[in-house]
């Protein structure tokens, strides 16, 4: 079904924008800090994730200019490889893509909702209660989750500035804390610290994972293949400078071995820095943005399965339809709890980075080789451009720094990687019962 473009660069940028900035910034500096010890590694890694993300929007951009439509992987890998890869692809997205992220919205949701737990409240309580209201409730909030969307984000930016400039004023005169701990990749030697430095990097990308966010409104946008392909790098450059600069003022503001293995790592900075006052206002920004993020995800996540089911390549129970959104909402939502029960905090950023982070790398391997469908248009080939070289090597770049650091995180602990096997199993079995249904099918009809 068409859809009317309505979308310019600037509403294309934001939604780069919001999708990235959610709870991973706010989160996950505390367990880089008890890997790498010092505030300055961490912040490397933090730029190295950056830069990789950057060469990521680039290399989307350039899948977005051949093939202007919305669908994402599952879009793209389909039409360019395979259409059992973008099949798993678009199992990683209902797994981890979607159902992970909202359950580490939620969790992190119930972090900072929560300064001091009650001895009656039972842990992820308030995280599972969450992605049930909206789950059950998106028939009804649907409507007005849209509305609110862009306000929550304004509203959770001037925050974030306002931190910032406290941050500024008191240069001077705050007690900057640079020192850094002694942990297990510091004692380990050389190649232990490496390998903890890319699991950072890797913990950091789950961080940066919505640069991409511009191609699944692709087919909304006007002159697409000159807009999103700017929309994505312009909004991942401003998010990496914001992330760098926040997480400058979350690593020092405070002594370090107060923020090791903390997961409300900016609320601890924001009380360092500006006592309660600041805190709590830090701590509202975070729980109003990560209820919209839950909110967004459960409202745009089943659609991509109602698309997938209708290819024939999902359960035909749910293509699109007036039970659709129903049926697709309550599959996300129950894999959603079960990943909040299933894992702890730190085992739930591994599966996710992993997960998307390689899902996205096999998407951008793509344009390394010759298109099947425009075997001329494509990168290294006879018509290549200096743009086109760029392209390339942002390309390759990223999908070598991906792989790496997946392969470091493995050696690293290789129970990192166990939720990675478990996507590709479950999707491979899932697709060879389905194309065994389609194909009996076929046959009887016949």
């Amino acid at each position: 079904m068409n859809q009317t473009p309505r979308f310019g660069l600037t509403t294309a940028t934001c939604v780069v924008i919001a999708s990235m900035i959610g709870s991973g910034v706010f989160t996950t500096s505390g367990y880089s800090i008890a890997s790498l010890g010092s505030p300055s590694l961490v912040l490397l890694a933090w730029l190295v994730g950056g830069l990789v993300a950057i060469c990521g929007a680039i290399a989307y951009g350039e899948l977005a200019r051949r093939l202007p439509v919305s669908g994402g992987e599952y879009l793209y890998l389909s039409r360019r490889l395979h259409p059992y890869w973008g099949f798993l692809a678009g199992w990683v997205s209902l797994t981890a893509g979607f159902s992970g992220a909202i359950a580490l919205a939620a969790v992190t949701f119930e972090v900072y909702a929560i300064k001091t737990r009650p001895d009656w409240l039972p842990e992820n309580f308030l995280a599972v209660a969450v992605v049930l209201l909206f789950g059950l409730g998106h028939a009804f909030l649907a409507r007005l989750a849209a509305s609110l969307q862009n306000v929550v984000v304004i509203v959770k930016v001037f925050v974030l500035g306002i931190f910032l400039l406290v941050a500024a004023t008191k240069l001077g005169t705050h007690s900057w804390s640079w020192a850094s701990t002694v942990t297990a990749g510091q004692t380990g030697g050389l190649w232990q610290g490496i390998e903890a430095f890319a699991s950072s990097v890797m913990w950091i990308s789950l961080s940066f994972a919505g640069f991409n966010a511009g191609i699944y409104i692709a087919s909304e946008v006007r002159n697409p293949e000159w807009t999103v392909p700017r929309s994505l790098w312009i909004g991942t450059l401003v998010v990496t400078i914001l992330y760098v600069l926040l997480n400058a003022v979350f690593l020092t503001a405070v002594p370090v071995e107060k923020i090791l293995l903390q997961k409300d790592v900016a609320a601890i900075a924001a009380a360092g820095l500006g006592g309660p006052g600041l805190e709590g206002l830090i701590r509202f920004a975070v729980s109003l943005g990560t209820l919209s993020s839950v909110a967004g995800m459960v409202m745009t996540g089943p659609r991509v399965f109602s698309r997938m089911a209708d290819d024939g390549v999902f359960p035909a129970y749910f293509r699109s339809g007036d039970r659709s959104t129903t049926r697709t909402v309550l599959l996300q939502t129950v894999m959603a709890i079960l990943l909040i029960y299933a894992s702890d905090f730190r085992e739930l950023l591994n599966y996710l980075s992993a997960v998307l982070a390689l899902s996205s790398a096999l998407t951008v391997a793509t344009l390394l080789f010759p298109d099947r469908q425009e075997p001329g248009n494509r990168i290294g080939g006879s018509v290549d451009t200096g743009k086109l070289r760029v392209t390339f090597f942002a390309a390759l770049l990223y999908v070598v720094a991906t792989v790496v650091t997946a392969v470091l995180m493995a050696m690293d602990n290789p129970k990192n990687l166990m939720g990675l096997m478990w996507t590709i199993v479950s999707g491979t079995i899932l697709w060879l019962v389905i194309i065994r249904m389609k194909g009996s099918g076929a046959g009887k009809s016949g």
